[in-house]
């Protein structure tokens, strides 16, 4: 069951994860996902694709970690960042993972915090650590 601060979370699913992910997170569990390629957006760079996520309002899930860090550090102001420290998991695993992100996401709403200019590093290990980037 989804809570009410779950319908505010809109989510930009990178090219490194499988598009399977974002339709089975439509279509099962409701949420506001897209994939970069349902967009048309493929090949874009990494910069092109936070510039893309910001302006459609959405947090990026990528498991380009290094790149999209980099990123983060040099922009003044981003939607939100999920960082996937697994990058070879099968597409099980990334819905999964992603519908951890779901939770998390929807908790940390709850408790009054956004994700803007913040990251979520997460991995199928259990770990998550949420980082200010760049810091205040």
């Amino acid at each position: 069951m989804l809570g009410a601060r779950e319908y505010e979370i809109k989510l930009l699913i990178d090219e490194d994860l499988s598009p399977w992910v974002a339709q089975q997170l439509r279509d099962r569990y409701f949420v506001d996902v897209v994939h970069i390629r349902d967009r048309g957006r493929l090949g874009l760079s990494d910069r092109e694709i936070l510039d893309f996520a910001f302006d459609q309002d959405r947090i990026l899930i990528t498991a380009n970690v290094a790149d999209f860090i980099r990123l983060a550090k040099a922009r003044e102001m981003h939607c939100g960042i999920v960082l996937v420290l697994d990058g070879a998991l099968r597409r099980a695993d990334q819905l999964q993972l992603c519908c951890r992100v779901r939770v998390l996401l929807a908790e940390e709403l709850d408790a009054g915090r956004d994700m803007v200019n913040r990251l979520l590093r997460i991995s199928m290990s259990g770990t998550t650590e949420f980082v200010d980037l760049p810091s205040s």
